[in-house]
């Protein structure tokens, strides 16, 4: 039914597609199957739908005691000599710009960490790192790794905490950056006059999530 009409544009996609697998099974996952072996595929923590993992946990994953997460992480991997964990959440669309020193990206950027935090409580293993694989030829095959240190578990918990505080006070205000709005597709949902309507809501109520825009 999706099928489109020009026959040409079918076979197209097709090919680039298996263009992609060839060059992120031979090129890259062979070159890291020397180092790192998969253990975890769409390991589920909380009640996730899908096809997932049959190691994967029932019930949420609570973090520092007080956080509830419920995912599910697309890979798990082993390092072979250290025994540490690497998690990864591929991505199909382009290596944004300016990712290099992102840890939590203003909050928009959360599996790495999270995820690591959550997998590291759940499994009680050392996770080395989570990171962003853009795993086809639009985003260059490229990685990139956020460590699991104090300075990321800090990140991490500052968004839990500013997501908690939001559900506490019960106010959770639309109020996207205009980037956002460019590419998502709920704009006929919240209309065009998003901005001024978050323009009239007093300032000291978007603090928390201002502050948090402004971590890397």
């Amino acid at each position: 039914e999706l099928v489109p009409a020009v026959e040409r544009v079918w076979q197209g996609e097709l090919a680039a597609i298996t263009r992609d697998l060839h060059a992120w099974l031979l090129d890259h996952l062979a070159r890291d199957g020397e180092e790192w072996l998969p253990i975890y595929f769409e390991l589920a923590f909380g009640p996730v739908p899908g096809e997932r993992d049959e190691h994967s946990m029932r019930g949420d994953v609570v973090i520092d005691g007080r956080f509830r997460l419920r995912g599910a992480i697309d890979l798990i991997e082993e390092h072979l000599q250290t025994g540490v964990l690497r998690i990864t959440d591929h991505k199909t669309g382009r290596r944004p710009d300016k990712i290099d020193k992102v840890l939590i990206g203003g909050g928009a950027v959360l599996q790495p960490v999270l995820y690591s935090m959550a997998v590291e409580t759940a499994l009680d293993r050392v996770v080395h790192h989570g990171r962003l694989f853009y795993c086809t030829s639009t985003g260059s095959f490229s990685s990139h790794p956020i460590l699991l240190d104090e300075r990321s578990r800090a990140a991490g918990r500052e968004v839990l905490e500013v997501v908690d505080r939001a559900i506490e006070t019960g106010f959770l205000a639309a109020a996207p950056t205009q980037e956002a709005c460019d590419r998502c597709d709920f704009r006929p949902v919240c209309g065009s006059d998003v901005f001024r309507r978050v323009a009239r809501k007093p300032p000291e109520s978007l603090a928390d999530l201002l502050a948090l825009r402004s971590r890397p």
